[in-house]
Parts: structure tokens; sequence; C-alpha cells
């Protein structure tokens, strides 16, 4: 029950993924509502001036009243469009309490405004729409918690109960209809969250569910290094900043792999495909080392030394020396296309048949 509650109110700690979602949601809705908020209340600004600029007369208390509050409600708003502006055009990293400051700077004053004017209005016998259309903008536009919304929607409610009630009484159809509305704006907060909470769990899900799709495609399943089909979307794309670099290429197999797959079974060559796989992510790097096919690893490594990399391979034979031997062909060159680096797959899978040729247990190639 009670953590039914602490979800319903939106006290439940939220997945990463989900929050971050609802985030970049308000991230999404601050820009275009602050724009909007303070060309509006710009121009009431404005207004007032050349109101008094047309009068000839020195501003009253009135004008200055409204000046005042226009001219607040300009700044909270640009504060929270610059804020969001600033992020969505760098494509920069929002930080959640810098966004939630702001989005509460940004409430505050607007609940703010809508006391102050409404106040005023029912002291002068009129509607008091700006103040219940600004409690509706806040139960409704953010993805703002329901316990949050509580907050800033039961407080104002309260303090402009007692301010009319102070200024001119409260007739008994408001004592009536007032906490009606103020509940029902709660309500509206808690579905409304509701709903979009479930539309961020469903985007989680799908996403979680491609990226283990997008993994299935690209990684092999037995050794966990990345495929052919990686290597083409690493290669293949033109705009990849791996390109236009110098590489040391090498493919390796295991020596007489198929007598252990005859004489020990599958399950023992598996396991050594996964040692060898082991080893040359420990030594190259897992994200420069390919399953090529079969008992075939190939490696793509941005340039070094040849003496380094030669010590490399040293080091991964002295690991395998006592369960199994692999052969390697290696070269170098200059990739700046995938067909430059099947040029030097071939060069390389040459060099590795001439090892083969040579008695096996060594690789062979130069730069």
């Amino acid at each position: 029950m009670i953590s039914k509650i602490k979800k319903l109110l939106g006290l439940e700690k939220l997945h990463p993924d989900v929050q971050f979602f609802l985030d970049s949601e308000n991230l999404n809705i601050a820009q275009p509502a602050s724009f909007i908020v303070m060309i509006v209340e710009f121009g009431l600004f404005l207004n007032t001036i050349i109101y008094v600029i047309r009068s000839g007369r020195p501003p009253s208390a009135n004008n200055l009243f409204y000046r005042t509050l226009y001219g607040l409600m300009v700044i909270a708003s640009a504060q929270l469009f610059i804020y969001s502006t600033y992020h969505k055009r760098r494509g920069i990293h929002f930080k959640r309490f810098a966004l939630d400051s702001s989005i509460i700077i940004f409430f505050l004053s607007v609940i703010a405004f809508g006391l102050c004017i409404s106040i005023k209005d029912y002291i002068h016998g009129e509607q008091i729409l700006v103040f219940i259309t600004i409690e509706l903008f806040v139960a409704c536009l953010f993805m703002v918690k329901p316990y949050l919304a509580i907050i800033l929607i039961t407080i104002p409610f309260t303090i402009f109960y007692f301010m009319m009630a102070s200024a001119n009484g409260i007739s008994n159809a408001t004592r009536i209809n007032y906490p009606v509305i103020m509940f029902f704006f709660i309500l509206v907060n808690i579905a409304h969250y509701q709903q979009f909470l479930r539309i961020a769990n469903h985007n989680v899900v799908n996403h979680a569910l491609a990226e283990q799709l997008r993994n299935a495609s690209r990684y092999d399943f037995l050794t966990k290094l990345k495929n052919r089909t990686a290597l083409n979307m690493d290669f293949e794309d033109s705009d990849n900043p791996n390109l236009n670099s110098h590489f040391i290429v090498m493919l390796t197999d295991i020596d007489d792999f198929k007598v252990y797959n005859d004489t020990k079974g599958h399950n023992f060559g598996d396991e050594l495909l996964k040692r060898l796989a082991s080893i040359m992510q420990n030594n190259f790097g897992k994200t420069h080392c390919y399953r090529y096919g079969g008992d075939e690893y190939l490696i793509v490594l941005p340039e070094i030394r040849e003496d380094l990399f030669l010590e490399k391979i040293r080091i991964a034979k002295e690991c395998t020396k006592n369960e199994f031997h692999f052969s390697g062909g290696y070269t170098h060159g200059y990739v700046s296309s995938a067909k430059d680096l099947h040029h030097l797959i071939n060069i390389a899978d040459k060099n590795l048949y001439d090892a083969k040729g040579s008695g096996k247990n060594q690789v062979i190639g130069k730069f």
C-alpha cells in the first residue's frame, strides 16, 4: 500500500533512463513555453511605458504595480528560455538540479504573478481567472512530480483563499467550488504525470530492446568480440573519425583448430576460441578486435611502433604456449575508406597463409 502511494505521488526512485527522459521532455517544453511567456509579458511591460508616454503624466501607482510584475515575469521566463536554448542548441548534457531550479524559479514567479494580479482583480469585483489559469498551467504543462505539484497548488490556493477572505469575504458557492477546483488540478497533475511516466517506461524498454538487438547484430555470441557487421559499420561511415589514419591490420587463427575439435570435442574448441579472444582483447583492446569468421580473428589497431606491436604479439604467444599455438599475418597502411581496409585485410590474409605454410606458430608481416 505504501509503495503504491509513493509511486502515485512520484516519491519512488525512477530508473535513471526514465528520469532522463522526463527531464529531457521538461527541457523541450521549457524553451517554447518560456519564450511565449517572455514575449507576452515583455509586450505588456512595454505597453505600460507607452501608456505613460502618451498620457504625458507621471506613472501612477497602478501602472508601476503592473510594470513591476510584468518586468519580473520577463526576467523569470528569460532565465529559463536562455538555459533551455543554450543546452538544446549546444547539445550539452544538462544537470538535473540546475534544470529543476530554473523551472521552479519560473513556477514561483508565475504563481506570485497570478496571486498579485488576481487578488487585485478580486478586490475590484472581477473574476480570478488569471490565478486559476496559472494554477492549471502549473498542474499540466511540465512533468512535475505529484508531491511537488501538490505543494505548488495547495499553498498558493490556501494563501489566495485567505487573501480573498480578508479582502471582500467569500461566498458560500466559492467555499464549495474553490477546494473542488484545487483537488481537480491535483488529480489532473497526477493523471498527466502517470500517463507520461508510462510513456517514458515504454520508451526506455523499447530502447533497451533495440540496444540488445543492436549488440546481438554487432557482437559475436561466443567470444563477445565485434563481428563483421560491426567492422562494416565501423569503417563504412565516411564521417567515422577512425578513417584517414594509419592502421596495423592483423589476421590470426588457431593452429590445427580442426584437430582440437575432432579429438577433444566442440566444447573444448569453443573454450579455445574464447581463450584466444580474451588474450587478444587484453593485449590489443576490445574495440580493435573482431571475430572475422570461424577461428579467425582480425585486429585493426591504430598505428603504433612496430617493436611495440611485436611485443604485444610476444606476450600473447607467451599466454598460449602451454595450451595451443596460433599463427598470424599483419600489414600496415593508410585507411581512408572501407575499400582501403579490405585491401590491407587481403594482404594480412596472404601473410597468414604464408605463416601457415612456413610451419605455423608464427606471425609474418612488415610495415
